[in-house]
């Protein structure tokens, strides 16, 4: 993806003709000539026309030059807890380069400190350098392709829609060892792979080692792989705790366990999608304790007739979300413990779901459509209009829950009053809905198109 055009690219304006009956004078000269006439040429007025002029001139020189104006102003506020943080944008789409992305990781690597790093709006970086050392293969501790964060202070990578794509065979995207917070927000992490013959094999987009938190939002890590757990993330550090807000963990594979996502610790998914993972053994979609809130956990899998397709390990809490689907495991759940706090949904009874409190233990499997973008700018999977997930959740219950650390609240408003619905997305009017192929009785072919209008 291209990022915007810049509003200097329509090349200079025409240079005035002038006044016939003066000589040519330049567009300033022009402009104080246009406001002396206008005052009269009253030269007690002197300040206001100074003035004036100054407006005038600096609006001339910022306008043709739309994108270095963005600069002076600077960017925009500090993202919420990150007040203070050295700033770093990055300027160049070009791996290695000065103003990179890659220098600006060693840059926040070095310092110590909490650091904003902010990506240009809807553009690729595709890491290119480092990919080999001295002829020999990359290798994780040297830092080849990898995005290497090492015990660096907190992070927050702001991505504005960019997307940042490991193009190093064998290499993940980012690496951190620390305990300091991380955070990733409007980002798609994508081309990741953990090999363990080359360092840690698990975590293909994202190995953070550290005991700390990480924060993904409004985000999506597809297309990774790794050798041993984690296809997507990978967070080893005991009492490490992951909280995915609003993004999408899709199409990711592990040799071992958790396709999506492995934690040594916990991890809290609110307005998820996990969906289309792999996993070699246990937890197609995820192997930790989880807390699912208002999430849709789909069509996981694993390659052994073990553990299970969708969670695995650990303890799970539910509210509002739905588990189903995958092939392999028998099993959609395979969990310590399992707790409902209400109106959940799922294919099987191993996840905890029902009788009581609005769930649905046996339910369908196809209650969701394809993976789209719905005019938003990160995709999920919808409930299909009409089915069990629809309105199941009461007004009341909409409206009453909270995040763990109880500050960012995942509230849902409901439609009409009819109650809102179960899983990441919430059904509009308007919304059409790509279905998922199901089989049945063969009908007679009739021209139509499937949207749902409330």
């Amino acid at each position: 993806m291209n990022g915007p055009a810049s509003p200097g690219n329509a090349g200079p304006p025409p240079e005035s003709s002038g006044d016939a009956s003066q000589p040519s004078v330049s567009r300033v000269e022009s402009t104080k000539l246009m406001i002396d006439r206008a005052m009269g040429g009253d030269r007690h007025d002197r300040q206001l026309t100074t003035a004036l002029l100054a407006v005038m001139v600096a609006l001339l020189i910022l306008i043709p030059l739309g994108s270095i104006a963005l600069v002076l102003i600077g960017l925009g506020p500090y993202p919420d807890g990150w007040a203070g943080a050295e700033r770093i944008e990055v300027t160049t789409a070009a791996d290695g380069r000065p103003g990179s992305l890659r220098e600006a990781i060693e840059q926040a690597a070095a310092g110590g400190s909490d650091t904003v790093i902010e990506l240009k709006p809807n553009t690729t970086y595709r890491l290119t350098t480092g990919c080999t050392r001295r002829g020999v293969q990359p290798d994780d501790d040297a830092g080849g392709g990898v995005l290497e964060l090492g015990e660096a202070g907190g992070l927050y990578l702001k991505g504005n829609g960019a997307t940042v794509r490991q193009e190093c065979a064998g290499q993940r995207v980012l690496h951190a060892t620390g305990d300091d917070r991380l955070h990733l927000s409007e980002v798609t992490l994508s081309g990741g792979q953990a090999k363990s013959s080359l360092g840690h094999g698990s975590g293909g987009a994202l190995l953070s080692e550290g005991g700390g938190t990480v924060t993904i939002e409004d985000s999506m890590l597809t297309s990774n792989q790794a050798e041993d757990s984690g296809g997507a993330v990978a967070l080893t550090g005991p009492g490490s705790t992951l909280k995915l807000e609003r993004s999408v963990i899709s199409g990711n594979t592990a040799g071992a366990s958790g396709g999506g996502v492995w934690v040594i610790g916990n991890l809290d998914a609110i307005n998820a999608t996990i969906t289309d993972n792999l996993a070699g053994t246990n937890g197609g979609a995820v192997a930790t304790a989880i807390s699912l809130t208002f999430s849709t956990v789909v069509d996981n899998s694993t390659a052994t007739a073990r553990g299970a397709r969708q969670l695995g390990a650990g303890e799970l809490t539910s509210f509002a979300s739905y588990v189903a689907g995958g092939s392999g495991a028998p099993s959609s759940c395979s969990v310590e413990r399992a707790t409902s706090d209400g109106y959940n949904v799922g294919d099987d009874s191993s996840c905890g779901f029902g009788p009581g409190l609005g769930d649905v233990a046996n339910g369908p499997r196809n209650a969701v459509g394809l993976l789209d973008y719905y005019g938003r700018p990160i995709p999920a999977r919808a409930p299909v209009p009409g089915s069990v997930l629809v309105d199941r959740v009461p007004s009341r219950a909409c409206l009453a829950r909270t995040t763990v650390d109880g500050q960012r609240r995942s509230r849902r408003a409901a439609a009409a009053g009819a109650g809102c619905d179960v899983g990441a997305v919430e059904l509009t009017n308007g919304l059409d809905v790509p279905l998922t192929a199901v089989a049945g009785p063969v009908a007679t072919p009739v021209p139509a198109e499937a949207r749902y209008t409330g």
